[in-house]
């Protein structure tokens, strides 16, 4: 059997990553493991919708109890939903499956109605009950020594499902499933009486998911079937959280010992302390050697330095360890008045009971460095041998090795080199702008100002159809085909931004209200690549499953077709390195449906009675004043002040390049397909000039 991974590395590098292909791997090998164990330990092989009760854990009535379940709780309520935060991807989200799910991880994040997310009721219990975490963001929170091992392995389940909803989507159904339908007066059971707001919204959330997780399941099994996998997924998070609940039970009845105390305070402590004590020894070694070999076990550690001269059994305030840590004393200020006794504590009786300290305060007050990510396997990999590089892949096989694409990681190397190739031309692009067209200097109420004034000029240069148009209804038919490949992987560049409640700032709720809409806010039929569906279909304009190999080698498509959805799903999977090119291009598809361009095709496609819905959408739904236009500017000013904040003004000047760089970036991508057009269009013209007898 495989080695544990270690769950407070793993679940940091996953929530904050990116995680590079071997970590992805370890992730995807210890679920399949859970899925293993969960289903051997259930001796009920029934699988019924209906509301269930996890095992009891006693004494919770006690505040002091309570607490401590609060804390071992932590880590996965903190993290409740993140699991569905991926379920809507570019190749997916059309589905009414994943629709349905997405639309609960909405409401799990308080997106559609104004009611705060899960997370931040969770929070308020914790303060209520004097507990203060770290962000779930923060480089301490999955160091904290407060939240016992057994307390990690529940939300690596929840981070690991978020970054494989393909791989395993039936089991991420079942798991849902059983989250959704878990008692919700089980949960008032965390909070006294007095805390109503955490009771109200257990309940209020459960009415509201029940139906949709109850939809998702129809839909699933009416589509694919997949019984024996959603029940994996149901017993996965029925079996994790019980033996969360188990071992928490287990824990209490076996009382923290002075030793353990301070067992936590070497692990919080230890890493910051290494390389300031080569002078002192313990047994014929110095102290940064011990320090750097106790992470898994500090008690042999522990045992040198209590036998030793630094240490004074008779009387332990006068030992030289303990005089150190007062006003005056070597280590002044590294430990707080709790740990100094826990440290005395442990002198007279290491056997005695202790209550644990707060070691998340022990780990901020030391240096204040954050806790090292575990370095991706191929940069601990020695040098490689040559490899020759494989073919280069063509826009339509990229097309659909993006799709399949789960993470960042399983992007090909082309999809880098593709980001590159359009972001480069865009600088040459931005130089031969006229400079009254381009904002080069960033200021907010300049960059506002230039909004305005090209949603304005874009305005005015509407005329309405005025006789017949001069393309004709064949041009319109082929050119609804050759969009098919951008319009129905909409909203794309926007795909990984869902993540933790808590790791969702303002900035990227805009955006996530964004992506929202393009995916149809978990209704299907408002998803605008199924609305471009149902206008092929209006048409006849029958083509394969965009999924597949058939529809990327579709010869009735142009290759200029796949340049704008390469672009977009590749910017999209790696956002973390092109997060502010990102933003711009947002900027520039939002602002691009307020244009003249749209409303004049709109008037085009009524004349030949065709319908324009999906141009109709986007000039409603992208409007300036409270619409995606709107968002995408505000989430720029917003992310440009942040910067401007962290940095100085020159970082912020930078930042505004590369924004918009991004922006400037539509244009080049758009160019294959606009020179297609205007080859097709000069080529009717010329048949309708001089046609053949």
């Amino acid at each position: 059997m495989t080695a544990s991974p270690d769950f407070r590395s793993l679940c940091q590098v996953l929530l904050n990553g990116p995680p590079d292909r071997g970590t992805l791997q370890t992730t995807e090998e210890f679920v399949k493991a859970a899925l293993i164990e969960a289903q051997e330990q259930q001796n009920r092989s029934d699988f019924r919708l209906e509301t269930w009760v996890p095992v009891s854990v006693s004494n919770v009535a006690y505040p002091a109890e309570r607490r401590s379940l609060l804390l071992a709780l932590s880590p996965s309520a903190l993290l409740e939903g993140a699991w569905l935060a991926r379920v809507s991807q570019p190749a997916t989200g059309h589905l009414s499956a994943h629709g349905h799910l997405f639309a609960i991880y909405c409401r799990t994040i308080g997106l559609e109605d104004d009611s705060p997310p899960l997370s931040l009721h969770f929070r308020s219990l914790l303060t209520n009950s004097t507990i203060t975490l770290p962000p779930i963001y923060s480089p301490t929170f999955f160091s904290d020594r407060r939240f016992p091992d057994f307390a990690l392995r529940m939300p690596c389940l929840h981070l690991g499902l978020m970054h494989k909803p393909r791989t395993f989507f039936p089991e991420l159904l079942g798991y849902t499933l059983a989250h959704c339908f878990l008692d919700s007066a089980w949960w008032a059971t965390l909070s006294d009486s007095r805390e109503t707001a955490w009771i109200s919204a257990r309940e209020r959330f459960s009415n509201a998911v029940r139906p949709l997780a109850s939809a998702a399941l129809e839909s699933h099994l009416r589509e694919y079937g997949h019984l024996e996998r959603i029940r994996a997924g149901w017993h996965l998070y029925r079996h994790a959280f019980e033996s969360l609940l188990l071992a928490f039970s287990a824990d209490r009845n076996r009382r923290p010992t002075a030793a353990d105390a301070m067992a936590d305070i070497v692990r919080a402590k230890r890493r910051y302390a290494i390389g300031y004590h080569r002078r002192v020894m313990l047994q014929e070694r110095n102290l940064d050697q011990w320090l750097a070999q106790a992470e898994d076990d500090p008690g042999p550690m522990l045992e040198a330095l209590r036998t030793s001269p630094y240490v004074d059994l008779r009387c332990p305030a006068a030992g030289r360890l303990i005089r150190a840590m007062q006003f005056g004393g070597a280590m002044f200020g590294v430990f707080t008045e709790e740990e100094r006794r826990s440290c005395l504590n442990w002198i007279e009786n290491p056997d005695a009971e202790s209550e644990a300290i707060d070691a998340g305060e022990t780990a901020r007050r030391s240096i204040g460095e954050p806790r090292a990510v575990p370095t991706p396997q191929n940069a601990r990999a020695g040098p490689k041998k040559y490899q020759p590089s494989p073919p280069a892949m063509s826009r339509r096989r990229l097309f659909s090795a993006l799709l399949r694409a789960e993470s960042a990681s399983d992007c090909p190397p082309e999809a880098a080199v593709a980001v590159k190739r359009i972001l480069g031309r865009s600088r040459w692009l931005d130089l031969l702008k006229p400079i009254r067209r381009s904002l080069r200097h960033y200021h907010p109420a300049a960059f506002s100002e230039w909004i305005e004034a090209a949603y304005r000029q874009e305005a005015t240069r509407y005329r309405p159809l005025n006789g017949n148009p001069r393309i004709g209804r064949e041009f319109c038919l082929w050119a609804i085909l050759q969009l098919a490949p951008s319009i129905l992987v909409d909203g794309c560049w926007l795909a990984a931004i869902p993540t933790a409640s808590e790791n969702l700032g303002e900035i990227e709720r805009h955006l996530l209200h964004i992506y929202a809409d393009e995916v149809g806010n978990g209704r299907p039929e408002r998803n605008h690549a199924n609305v471009y569906r149902r206008l092929l279909e209006s048409l006849d304009l029958a083509i394969p499953e965009f999924e597949t190999e058939g529809f990327a080698q579709d010869q009735r498509l142009t290759d200029a077709a796949f340049e704008l959805p390469v672009y977009m799903l590749a910017i999209g999977l790696l956002k973390d390195r092109y997060f502010p090119e990102l933003l711009g291009l947002n900027l520039a598809i939002e602002l691009s449906g307020l244009g003249a361009g749209y409303m004049q095709v709109a008037d085009i496609l009524r004349h030949y009675g065709i319908d324009p819905t999906i141009i109709q959408l986007h000039q409603t739904i992208d409007n300036l004043a409270s619409g995606h236009a709107g968002r995408a500017r505000d989430a720029i000013l917003l992310y440009l002040d942040r910067v401007r904040q962290r940095s100085d003004f020159s970082g912020m000047q930078e930042a505004w390049r590369r924004i918009r760089l991004g922006y400037v970036s539509l244009g080049v991508a758009i160019l294959p397909m606009t020179g297609r057009f205007m080859q097709r269009y000069f080529a009717d013209r010329l048949k309708t000039a001089y046609p053949t007898r």
